[in-house]
Order: structure tokens, then C-alpha cells, then sequence
């Protein structure tokens, strides 16, 4: 019997949104109906939500990034779509332009929007007079589509994490939502991509602690001093000091994986510390409360093009530049494999405490 490919899609999103709420059920972290508190208060109580929430009300959708997981090509995609919906609704209601400006209209900073980009070495080209706000918005969707100004210039590299997205984009900002009952009507789209939380840990390592400030595409000055951290707490914790005032051994040391496992799982024997840690190793879990949301459309990193592709016709989007993923590792899972297989069993065991709920409500195991 034939199986239509079409209907299989939202069959798998839901299947795992059922494992989700059922896992969540049985390990009681189950969280109480936040459609009584408001977005604001939530924020207020996990901090880093206002960072990893993106909401699309146009869309009727909400987005959580994860660094580590496709969250640059996420990210691209939600401004894509919000920037499209305005242009849009803009062109259906020429009138509305100019008495007071439109809804869409007030919730985009067009000035900080450019002062961005410029800080981020991308230039609007100049034009004859002043540049339309419609050309400007087209400008922009080309860079998100394909990372070129357009399509007679050269490719550039856009990282959307560098840009001050909340400030620009105010409808995007969680903490617009005035109505969290709406997140959770039956029509409401809550997206979440996640991968084997072993998997992320060791490309937040290659990316983020084993390059040196020479080899990076862009200036990462926090991480590099977390290197350098590592290195004078575990690796040169002796050197005193050079007469002939040389530089720290640390300052081009890159420390090894274990000793980097060491440093974040100090602290992390309570929802304190956990809470307290840098967002590219935090479990994913805790950065975007699974249990409080029950995302119902869950993609994997193992199958991203696949659920990447579903995302994109649930968005209406069929012009997407999607031949390579942005920022993407030029590493393996081979490489991340010769990683663990040198850690201490007891390192590992700690590792399993810490992200025990990343692999258990998602389905992946150590041995994978």
C-alpha cells in the first residue's frame, strides 16, 4: 500500500511531542499552567529565556535556540519569516503607512537595524536619495537567504547571534506575548531542535575553547578568556610569573577536552550551578523548560535536512538558500567520538548526571 510522504511529516512531530509530555509526566517534571503568569514574570524567573525565545505572532509560532543546534540557520529563518510578514503587510496596506505608522511598522528600530549590520561589517548599498524602507527590508531578506547583500555581490559571513535581534525586532522579544494562553492553543506552532547532548558538548568545545584568537572567523574575547581560564587552573596552575616577561603559556594553549568536561561540571550538583552556566553547555532542557512549554514541533539535529525542509513549508518559505547549513562545523561525529573515548568512566558518569534529562525525554544514549 502507498504511503503519502506528506501526511507521514506532522505524524512524526506529534508522535514526539507525545513522547515528550509523557516522559515529562513520568519523571514529575511536569511544570504547573503558566497561561496564568505572564511572559515578563517568567523571564524575570529564568533569565536566559529572554535570549533563547523567539516569537513569530504573525506565524502564530514560537522558536527556543540552542547554540550548537542549526541555531544560526534557525534564527536566520525566523527573522526571514517576520521581516517577509511585514513587507508583506505593508504592501496589502499602503494606506495604513502613514497614520502613525502600521503595527508592523512600530515594532522594527530601521536606524539600530543598519547600525547593526554596519558593526557587523555588512554596508546597505548606497543609492540615489534615501534608501526605501521596502529596498532596505528586500536588502535584508537576500543577506538572510543567501549571505549576499545581493545577488551581484560577494558572499558574506552573518552570524544572526551578533546582531542586537530583540532591540530591533520588538515583536520577536518573548516578553511581547501579552497572552501565554495563546503559546498554547491547539493552532499555536512551539519549535524546539535538539541533538545527543554529548554530541553538542564536543562542538561547543571545538568551536568555542579549542581555537585561538588567530583562527576565528570573528572576535570571541569570553571565550577565549574561559580558554585561558582553563588552562591557568588546570594545566599552569604553577607558573609564577616570567622574569624575562614573556607571555602566559595559556595565552596560545589550547586545554584538553577533559580538562574543559572538569571545568563545567564544577558546580553543577544543583539547579543553581546548573543554572548558572554558559548557554552552549547548559542542558538544553533547562535552557528552554521543555517540560513547561511541550513543544509540539520537535526536530533533530541527526535528521536536520528532513526537518528542516518540514519547517520550511510549515512557514511558507519555498526560496530558501538551504544547500549549506550556517555555521556550520567542518567536524564529524568521528571526531567528536576520539573525544570521549579518552575521558575517565567517572567523567562520564557525571556528564550522564548532568544531561540525564537531555537523553532521556529526546531518546538518545551514551553508546551513540
Amino acid at each position: 500500500m502507498e504511503t503519502n510522504s506528506n501526511l507521514l511529516v506532522p505524524m512524526i512531530y506529534e508522535h514526539r511531542s507525545k513522547i515528550l509530555n509523557s516522559k515529562c509526566n513520568d519523571l514529575h517534571t511536569s511544570e504547573n499552567n503558566l497561561t496564568n503568569c505572564s511572559s515578563a514574570s517568567l523571564v524575570y524567573t529564568y533569565p536566559w529565556l529572554n535570549a533563547a525565545l523567539f516569537s513569530l505572532q504573525s506565524q502564530s509560532l514560537m522558536y527556543c535556540a540552542i547554540p550548537k543546534i542549526a541555531s544560526k540557520t534557525l534564527i536566520s529563518l525566523m527573522m526571514y519569516v517576520h521581516v517577509r510578514d511585514i513587507v508583506t503587510h505593508l504592501s496589502n496596506n499602503p494606506k495604513n503607512i502613514s497614520l502613525n505608522g502600521t503595527r508592523a511598522e512600530q515594532f522594527i528600530d530601521i536606524p539600530r537595524l543598519i547600525a547593526e549590520l554596519q558593526k557587523n561589517g555588512i554596508s546597505i548599498p548606497k543609492t540615489k536619495g534615501s534608501i526605501s524602507f521596502s529596498s532596505l527590508m528586500q536588502t535584508y531578506l537576500h543577506l538572510l537567504r543567501f549571505e549576499s547583500i545581493n545577488s551581484a555581490s560577494p558572499s558574506l559571513y552573518f552570524n544572526p547571534w551578533r546582531l542586537n535581534l530583540k532591540n530591533i525586532f520588538r515583536s520577536m522579544d518573548f516578553r511581547s506575548v501579552s497572552n501565554l494562553s495563546d503559546i498554547f492553543s491547539p493552532s499555536f506552532t512551539r519549535i524546539l531542535f535538539v541533538r545527543h547532548p554529548f554530541e553538542r558538548l564536543a562542538s561547543a568545545y571545538k568551536e568555542r575553547i579549542a581555537k585561538l584568537e588567530k583562527d576565528r572567523i570573528q572576535p570571541e574575547p569570553y571565550y577565549d578568556s574561559i580558554r585561558k581560564l582553563i588552562c591557568r587552573r588546570y594545566t599552569h596552575f604553577h607558573w609564577a610569573g616570567d622574569p624575562m616577561g614573556r607571555d602566559h603559556p595559556c595565552e596560545n594553549f589550547i586545554p584538553p577536552f577533559k580538562h574543559f568536561v572538569i571545568f563545567i561540571l564544577t558546580n553543577t550538583e544543583t539547579s543553581f550551578g546548573v543554572a548558572r552556566m554558559d548557554a552552549h553547555w547548559q542542558p538544553y532542557t533547562v535552557v528552554c523548560q521543555v517540560c513547561k512549554f511541550k513543544y509540539n514541533f520537535i526536530g533533530k539535529y541527526e535528521t536536520f535536512n528532513n526537518d528542516f525542509n518540514s519547517l520550511l513549508k510549515r512557514l511558507n518559505v519555498s526560496d530558501w538558500n538551504n544547500e549549506k547549513r550556517r555555521g556550520a562545523s567542518s567536524h564529524n561525529t568521528w571526531d567528536y567520538q576520539q573525544l570521549f573515548s579518552f575521558l575517565p568512566d567517572d567523567l562520564i558518569c557525571q556528564l550522564n548526571r548532568l544531561y540525564s534529562d537531555d537523553l532521556q525525554l529526546f531518546n538518545y544514549r551514551i553508546e551513540d
